[in-house]
């Protein structure tokens, strides 16, 4: 069980009345009080609100944040910036969740079922009381609810209300991760129920016919276009929707223009001296439809804190150089990303010859000791990185050196030798596999996700060229290379190396085939794992590979976070054997931008998705030097 009342102030005792009540707010707040448009400061607030400690100072109110977007579809930095409000949060550093809406949490043995203690008190932005019925209303109505969400088929758990701020979820399989990162936990928290409800037949009979006087094929589409539930933008398209976030939408995601938000005069942080939270009273999100626009903007210090799309390693330069003259610095992002590039033979190929070679792990080591990454590290990503396999990072406790580095070593020699007596003979030069088939395929690059893949990939055919292997450079667009992939249609592809912090536990899908969209080595044997076998797709992987997979089933169970550490580490002793791809070198630094006179960012923070940064470090309490 874990329980809190504070973020970072995990003892209760030094809490004070003052700041249990809250002392201060914001002026344009105070205002709205005195003039009888808002209610007191002290009613507005839990009896225990969260505490959130700033990261450098006492903040003060005012002033707007100015960010942007890459067009509607561009959601996930709205999410990460002014959406992170889970049940639990990542503490900054990314040691442990932490409470948030969620003050208490506890399995039952097998992981099967969660009760959750809400925090009592809080409200949405329109002052109605946040309850367990909000909850269960997203969870029970909408995502278990097969006319109108597809997640239902995927059995997301069940909820049971114990009392107005106690629930019980209970799922099919052990699930003790879910509290920390399940992919629906977000959208749980942001289903208003209250005014939710009109939009729902079970709970308005007409909802028919109000979803024909607003225009709606039916109530599903009234309901979905309100709530978001098919189209995660589309939450962000409403702003009469009621929210549990620091702002609220004023002014809506929209294909272009500006998306706007205001302070919650509800919401229910504080900083250490009580004072109510957020700092900043707007967050302004251009809505750009050009990587290279965004870039200029950033160069001109147009913006507050950002770090998404521009902020690369090959724009780096231009960006040192102009921090004095654009009035903005760097901050440092420590990348989930463990890889440059993952490359995946297709060990599910079609092709029974094919599919024989790349099951050949002998075949796979080969091709990797034929790499010369220091090359690729100092031609391609500026001599910054080092040789690394699919690996987590070494500031984890999931680090293997062994794992990391084994057959990384440049050694075209040794390469040749393996092949040679792994019975792979050269006829008419090119390689023929023991069982006659030419070793000729293709790599498959997506080309507009990262240049620098592209770059390396290049490389990559040329060392292998030295084993009189026939690789063709397949650069393809994204969408195409995204469907050749989930239709099981390539040889080979390529793609970063995702989970290489704490979010290896969570995602773990180069470390075996547990994700049916991105283990991209054996799609169909993931789409095996996550169906039960039910998927027309998937295929049955062999014993030793199903006795991963039940390694992975054990990790998801265990609810004792060490026990969980030491079951981790087992299942990547047998990634380790498996060797199911190949990496390139470690991924260096990023970084993001935050401009001189905006205050309480850390100079460093972890980056993933997992993660959600720059969330975890809360937002609400960044505030802008008057």
């Amino acid at each position: 069980m874990a329980t809190g009342c504070s973020f970072f102030s995990f003892d209760p005792d030094t809490e004070s009345a003052d700041q249990a009540e809250g002392v201060g707010e914001a002026p344009v707040l105070a205002a709205l009080v005195d003039s009888g448009d808002l209610p007191p400061l002290e009613e507005r607030l839990p009896d225990e609100p969260l505490v959130v400690e700033p990261h450098e100072e006492i903040g003060r109110y005012g002033g707007e944040w100015n960010t942007a977007i890459l067009g509607v579809h561009d959601w996930p930095w709205l999410g990460r910036t002014v959406g992170y409000e889970n049940f639990v949060r990542w503490d900054p550093g990314w040691e442990e969740a932490v409470p948030n809406l969620a003050t208490e949490w506890e399995y039952n043995d097998d992981s099967t079922e969660i009760t959750i203690t809400l925090r009592e008190g809080v409200r949405w932005s329109d002052g109605e009381p946040f309850t367990s019925d909000d909850v269960l209303f997203a969870l029970n109505d909408i995502f278990n609810n097969h006319d109108v969400s597809p997640m239902a088929a995927s059995n997301p758990g069940v909820g049971e209300k114990v009392d107005d701020h106690t629930l019980t979820i209970t799922f099919d399989e052990g699930n003790a991760l879910w509290i920390e990162n399940d992919f629906i936990l977000y959208q749980l928290l942001e289903k208003p129920k209250h005014y939710l409800e009109q939009f729902h037949i079970e709970y308005n009979p007409d909802a028919d016919e109000l979803a024909e006087e607003e225009g709606y094929t039916d109530w599903i589409e009234m309901l979905d276009d309100k709530a978001g539930v098919l189209n995660s933008a589309q939450y962000w398209q409403n702003p009469d929707m009621p929210t549990l976030r620091a702002w609220r939408v004023v002014e809506p995601l929209a294909d272009s223009g500006r998306m706007v938000l205001e302070r919650n005069p509800y919401y229910w942080k504080v900083d250490t001296e009580g004072n109510q939270l957020p700092y900043i009273d707007r967050v302004n999100f251009d809505i750009l439809q050009d990587e290279e626009v965004m870039l200029v903007r950033a160069l001109n210090g147009e913006f507050h804190m950002h770090s998404r799309h521009f902020n690369t390693l090959a724009n780096r330069p231009t960006l040192a150089e102009n921090r004095e003259s654009g009035g903005y610095d760097f901050f440092e992002l420590v990348p989930g990303e463990m890889n440059t590039a993952m490359i995946s033979l297709n060990l599910t190929h079609e092709d029974e010859g094919l599919r024989e070679i790349f099951n050949d792990k002998d075949f796979r080591i080969a091709l990797s000791h034929a790499i010369n990454r220091q090359d690729i590290i100092d031609v391609v990503y500026q001599e910054q990185g080092e040789p690394w396999q699919g690996a987590p990072r070494e500031d984890t406790p999931f680090f293997s050196e062994e794992l990391a580095k084994q057959y990384t070593e440049y050694d075209v020699d040794l390469a040749n030798e393996i092949l040679d007596e792994a019975g792979y003979e050269v006829e008419n030069g090119v390689r023929v596999s023991p069982g006659g088939t030419p070793v000729r395929f293709s790599l498959s690059v997506p080309t507009d996700f990262r240049p620098d893949i592209v770059d390396s990939m290049e490389m990559v055919v040329g060392f292998w060229g030295d084993l009189d292997i026939d690789v063709d450079l397949n650069t393809e667009d994204r969408a195409l290379w995204q469907s050749n992939r989930e239709d099981n249609n390539h040889d080979a592809n390529v793609w970063s190396g995702d989970a290489g912090l704490m979010d290896a536990v969570h995602d773990p899908r180069w470390y075996g085939p547990f994700h049916d969209g991105e283990s991209n080595f054996a799609i169909p044997w993931a789409k095996w794992y996550v169906s039960d076998g039910e998927d027309s797709r998937s295929v049955e992987p062999p014993q030793d590979v199903r006795e991963h997979m039940e390694m992975y089933d054990a990790v998801e169970a265990e609810a004792d976070p060490e026990l969980r550490l030491e079951l981790m580490e087992e299942l990547l002793a047998v990634s380790q054997e498996q060797f199911y791809a190949m990496g390139i070198s470690l991924s260096p630094t990023g970084y993001g931008i935050v401009a001189d006179d905006f205050r309480n960012v850390p100079d460093s923070m972890p980056s993933s998705s997992v993660y959600n940064d720059p969330g975890p470090t809360n937002p609400e309490q960044y505030f802008i030097e008057q």
